[in-house]
């Protein structure tokens, strides 16, 4: 295993650490975990949000033995800044729950707005509850902060002082941030990877012109990471591992790691700018098609399908990638079979796009038939 400094924090992370987000059961949580600690991954980036909630009591549950070799970060609400005190409570109970003496590291969860981190900063918020629980031994080593904002909220966060790490969205398709993670860098805070897949689609990409990813007896999931690796701005990236086989795979990312040099990465980019995108219309993300009134959610779907399309589009992966977009194929196909097929979806679609038939091909592929409620 690679391991990074954490920022300035004295904190030594590995640098493919677990997500928490994709577990198919308490078992498969079990078993990846124990397969990623023997080797070497030493965080994991959780949440009570997770999976129905039930993410932070197996990833808890999994640990427990072994709790000296496993960093566990839990969050606030999600773009919720608490007071101290709402902060502390919520904490205490929660670690009570688990039955664990301490969480590593706690995050705040969503910084969005500049109004969301101005009440986190302030006294009496909940950096302020953090830094109590800290001296009061429910947190270890300090505070990060997750972000979905704009860069002048990130910078704004980073030159408070207060966070110890922050953890972006980044990728080899999705480069936006990459200037924020040499700032922080630059100022000490650590950088921790979340998305480092896409979503999972370099994971998948069985396209022959993501040849250039795949690795020795390695998918295209081995480039992908060897691209987060070879930035010495990045402290860790945290991987919704499904299966034990990915942390085999992943870990054969971490082979030869002399090779991992800025030249190298910028090959990477260079090579996926020349990947050649699939000609048609495809989903924008507009968000017209949302209201539903059987609560299926038309812009999620549509959006998984346009991926689908542009980086694996083979039919017979068609299920295994809806499981993945969400957090299973039984969540998947609870999603589609809320879907009656009324076409309200279409009649708002300004790309008029065919989605009652790309649900149809979904629901097939997942074996949902024309009966299913």
């Amino acid at each position: 295993m690679i391991y990074h400094e954490l920022g300035a924090s004295g904190v030594k992370i590995s640098a493919l650490s677990f997500g928490a987000m994709r577990w198919q059961s308490e078992a498969a949580c079990r078993a990846i975990m124990e397969r990623g600690m023997d080797a070497g991954l030493n965080y994991v980036d959780t949440s009570t949000g997770y999976v129905d909630g039930k993410s932070h009591v197996w990833v808890a549950n999994a640990i427990r033995q072994r709790r000296s070799d496993i960093m566990f970060s839990t969050k606030t609400g999600y773009g919720q800044a608490h007071k101290a005190k709402i902060f502390e409570k919520a904490l205490a109970e929660r670690l009570k729950t688990l039955r664990l003496d301490y969480a590593d590291m706690v995050q705040v969860w969503g910084i969005e707005t500049m109004a969301t981190l101005e009440a986190a900063l302030a006294k009496g918020g909940t950096v302020d509850g953090a830094r109590q629980a800290q001296r009061d031994g429910l947190v270890r080593h300090g505070i990060g902060f997750t972000f979905h904002g704009p860069p002048e909220v990130f910078r704004a966060a980073v030159d408070s002082g207060e966070f110890i790490s922050a953890t972006v969205s980044y990728n080899l398709l999705n480069r936006k941030q990459e200037d924020l993670l040499a700032y922080a860098a630059e100022r000490g805070v650590g950088t921790i990877i979340m998305n480092p897949l896409g979503g999972g689609i370099l994971g998948m990409a069985e396209r022959e012109e993501f040849g250039f990813l795949r690795g020795p007896d390695a998918g295209s999931a081995y480039g992908a990471l060897r691209f987060l690796l070879a930035n010495q701005n990045i402290s860790a990236s945290i991987v919704g591992f499904s299966a034990v086989e990915e942390v085999d795979e992943s870990a054969r990312a971490l082979a030869q790691p002399d090779e991992l040099t800025e030249s190298y990465r910028r090959t990477l980019i260079k090579r996926m700018a020349e990947v050649p995108q699939p000609e048609g219309n495809f989903c924008t993300g507009c968000g017209y098609c949302k209201d539903c009134p059987e609560g299926f959610k038309p812009p999620k779907f549509m959006k998984s399908m346009r991926d689908f399309a542009r980086y694996i589009s083979e039919s017979a992966r068609l299920a295994p990638w809806l499981a993945s977009r969400y957090e299973g194929a039984q969540a998947a196909a609870e999603a589609l079979a809320r879907c009656v097929e009324c076409g309200q979806c279409e009649e708002k679609c300004p790309q008029k796009l065919p989605i009652i038939q790309e649900i149809r091909r979904a629901k097939t592929s997942l074996g949902i038939s024309k009966e299913t409620p």
